[in-house]
């Protein structure tokens, strides 16, 4: 290994691990309801599950929006240019916002009928809806703090988003624990005190990112006035490469939702199996996220210096690429070695228990290929403005292999859930056999820059 890229792998674990425990903290508060709420009763738990779903569909559109301006300001950035970066992040920014009213004015007033679209099991709609009637609320907090905090990504500010999400996380296990069973005098409310940790927590986030904003970054200065500046001069290469990512995003959410539905009709003891399954395969995954986040910013950052940089971006890709299958690999291992005592963990029925360890083996085969193409696609093509390749890929993929296979699966064929869980996790490994050897080729740098 050259001294060039020994250096470039120190700057991106420097990257990559704040990125990584910032991911296992979101993941963390998936984890502590899952836990709390599931050894309470694992229908509470399938509720929350499927009430989530729109939250995570729209989390994926603010992420995308976010990592759509980073393919352009992780250029800019190598560049030094702050005016450029500011105008994209306030456009984001003023996307977001408009978007959070919308999507919690739609939950607020339809939430029975929302969750109806994951799920036809009446008692787990009942809970799901009392879940998002409070949960809804926090939607525009979560897209204001999510687009500023990605934005400082792109200027590789990876410590910030690490320490307000931390924050809020030690807030949301407190709150978890004392509105779920009723600790220090405070009332017993099960799946409605775990809604009410949620938004407490998502407000608390974005009172720390104004503190910060106002008081504390000097890099760029962003201000609350920046939502207004003019973006004219912007748009084609807004189109061209940040409009890409946000559609191959929404797609993936969309896609993922789609699998919600599917299982959310093949029983309780499957919503449930897979709702601790989901949460087990993120916390796994966190180390997946770090390594494929820091890879686009390293990526991105150099291409914005230079043509000059080409070969050096290059050879870099395919290391990261070789690494990240190894990576792969180990993460596989561990999951299919914390299988046989996962089901202990919460309170379930031996039907669904027995299904949490056969899934378990899909989790595994998943992960294996998801670190691959995280690197790839959400890392090295994305960094290097090959969106609209990524967006295709994942389209192509989603719908065309996972979405209607699993379907068919599922409905027609009616296979066992293991196997309808297995066909609609194939996505990653067809996506693997495309982009790998895509990387190879090398003509997937674009300069993205105006």
């Amino acid at each position: 290994m050259k001294n060039k890229d020994k250096n470039l792998l120190i700057q991106l674990f420097i990257i990559a691990i704040p990125i990584a425990i910032q991911n296992l903290i979101n993941v963390g508060v998936s984890v502590t309801d899952t836990l709390m709420i599931g050894n309470i009763d694992e229908l509470q738990l399938a509720g929350i599950s499927q009430a989530n779903q729109p939250y995570f569909i729209f989390t994926t559109l603010i992420f995308g929006l976010a990592s759509g301006s980073m393919v352009l300001n992780s250029q800019y950035w190598g560049k030094r240019d702050i005016e450029s970066i500011k105008t994209i992040m306030g456009l984001m920014m003023r996307i977001a916002i408009v978007g959070g009213l919308i999507a919690s004015l739609v939950v607020l007033i339809f939430p029975k009928e929302v969750v109806s679209i994951f799920t036809n099991e009446k008692v787990v709609i009942e809970y799901g809806a009392m879940y998002l009637r409070i949960v809804g609320f926090s939607y525009v907090f979560s897209a204001f703090t999510g687009v500023y905090l990605m934005g400082l990504r792109s200027i590789q500010n990876v410590n910030v988003s690490m320490c307000i999400y931390g924050f809020s996380f030690i807030l949301n296990v407190f709150l978890n624990y004392i509105l779920i069973f009723g600790h220090l005098g405070m009332p017993r409310l099960e799946i409605i005190g775990a809604a009410l940790a949620t938004l407490i927590s998502r407000v608390f986030e974005s009172i720390l990112v104004v503190i910060y904003m106002y008081g504390i970054e000097k890099q760029i200065k962003y201000k609350l006035s920046d939502v207004f500046r003019r973006t004219s001069m912007y748009w084609k290469h807004i189109v061209r490469y940040s409009l890409p990512v946000l559609l191959s995003e929404i797609n993936w959410g969309l896609g993922i939702s789609v699998q919600a539905a599917i299982i959310g009709r093949l029983g309780a003891s499957v919503i449930a199996a897979n709702s601790f399954i989901s949460v087990l395969q993120q916390l796994a995954g966190i180390a997946i996220m770090g390594f494929g986040g820091g890879a686009a910013i390293i990526v991105g950052n150099l291409i914005g210096e230079g043509k000059e940089r080409e070969e050096q971006v290059l050879n870099f890709s395919k290391l990261l690429v070789k690494l990240s299958f190894f990576l792969g690999i180990i993460i596989a291992i561990g999951i299919i070695a914390i299988r046989p005592i996962a089901p202990s963990f919460i309170k379930v029925s031996k039907e669904t228990a027995e299904l949490i360890k056969n899934m378990l083996y899909v989790s595994a085969f998943l992960l294996l290929f998801q670190s691959v193409t995280v690197t790839t696609l959400a890392g090295v093509l994305r960094g290097a403005g090959d969106t609209v390749f990524c967006a295709i890929n994942d389209i192509v993929t989603l719908w065309g292999l996972k979405i209607v296979l699993g379907t068919i699966c599922a409905f027609a064929l009616k296979f066992n859930p293991v196997l309808v869980y297995l066909t609609l996790s194939s996505d990653e490994f067809f996506k693997a056999l495309v982009t790998i050897p895509r990387v190879w080729k090398g003509k997937w740098i674009h300069y993205t820059t105006v």
